[in-house]
């Protein structure tokens, strides 16, 4: 049984009254930067919005700029420890198809299940999107976690497809990146270039076509070969 704030005492009040506006914070600023970038956020629209003091983003986390790494890495931590699960788990041989369509499985699955586990995904989901096009250098605060388990996709895809081109290996992890954010984004694209016929909601049928789009863009890609100087 939960013990209440005066059971645990003084002290432990203070800590879960702490905690609480700690995730209020981290859900306010993912939702705004979700909403207007993260530099289209003040401090005080964070603070109005989770109903806190200004000063308390500097005392939970010491700025911004450190709000907005943990903002990510709550999301991030647990998508990378799904993805290498499923990345460890994949077969060493049988049919590439077989195993191309797994590995995609291993990089996007994860995504999908977390996006109808709630709607704060969806905020982080179209945050990163938004960030990965910017261009912005506070996106460097989170890069390590990004980069390590990019790598570990791209040594896996170089395993099911051994001759191919370190070069062409990165371009494939990237244009799946991309995509995989399109359907993930929440943008509402879809819904105005149809008029509403089609849904960017309607998730299970992007992730269908998204994976069908991938398995034919990255084995074609991967199959093919730059010509031969002699041939250039």
């Amino acid at each position: 049984m939960t013990p209440t704030p005066a059971e645990r005492g003084p002290s432990g009040a203070r800590d879960a009254n702490r905690a609480r506006i700690r995730t209020r914070l981290l859900d306010s600023a993912e939702e705004l930067f979700a909403d207007r970038g993260y530099f289209g956020v003040s401090v005080r629209d964070i603070t109005d919005h989770a109903g806190t003091r200004v000063a308390a983003i500097s005392e939970q986390f010491g700025g911004k700029e450190k709000l907005f790494r943990h903002v990510l890495l709550r999301r991030i931590q647990p998508i990378n420890d799904d993805r290498r699960a499923l990345l460890a788990a994949l077969p060493r041989t049988g049919p590439r198809a077989r195993l191309l369509r797994a590995f995609i499985h291993a990089f996007t699955q994860p995504m999908l299940i977390r996006a109808g586990e709630s709607r704060r995904w969806h905020h982080y989901f179209r945050f990163i999107a938004q960030l990965a096009n910017s261009g912005q250098s506070v996106q460097l605060l989170v890069a390590d976690e990004y980069n390590s388990i990019a790598t570990e996709f791209i040594e896996r895809l170089q395993q099911i497809f051994p001759d191919v081109s370190d070069t062409a290996a990165h371009d494939a992890y990237l244009l799946m990146l991309a995509s995989t954010l399109q359907v993930f984004s929440d943008n509402l694209r879809l819904d105005s270039i149809t008029g509403g016929r089609m849904r960017t909601g309607d998730i299970e049928q992007r992730y269908a076509s998204l994976v069908a789009f991938l398995e034919g863009g990255i084995t074609s890609l991967l199959r093919t070969r730059p010509p031969s100087p002699q041939t250039m």
